[in-house]
């Protein structure tokens, strides 16, 4: 590490860092990447990662690193609030079958006769024709 390098951002999102990693290959800016181990007791700040990826570039580079981030960032977080609303959204649609279901199964429920107490039938166990003397 020169000197002269500058933090741009750190993170512990593998994707997010390969995405800003090949937008700053794309634009030619030169970084480096550097992995610093997480002690136990700050991981919990990290969401349980054990190492933080920090991503310096050359301190005349940084304003068109400064850009390419923020544009990642906005798009980056666009691309994240779409997928978040299309989760809520199939999970909305699932919850919505399963109620439905629920409701079909509860239907068909109340259409089953229930044959255990039948109070229409007024058998006492012998019928009026029987003749018990005719054996």
């Amino acid at each position: 590490m020169d000197s002269n390098d500058i933090e741009l951002f750190s993170t512990v999102d593998f994707k997010a860092k390969d995405k800003v990693v090949s937008a700053l290959v794309r634009h030619r800016v030169s970084y480096l990447e550097r992995w610093e181990k997480i002690p136990i007791f700050k991981r919990r700040e990290f969401g349980g990662a054990k190492e933080l990826c920090v991503i310096y570039v050359n301190g005349n580079q940084y304003k068109k690193a400064k850009k390419i981030l923020d544009e990642f960032s906005a798009a980056y977080a666009d691309e994240r609030k779409e997928k978040r609303r299309k989760r809520k959204a199939e999970m909305a649609a699932k919850a919505e079958e399963e109620r439905l279901a629920a409701e079909e199964e509860d239907i068909e429920e109340e259409n089953i006769p229930d044959i255990s107490s039948n109070k229409n039938d007024d058998f006492d166990g012998f019928y009026a024709d029987d003749d018990i003397d005719t054996f």
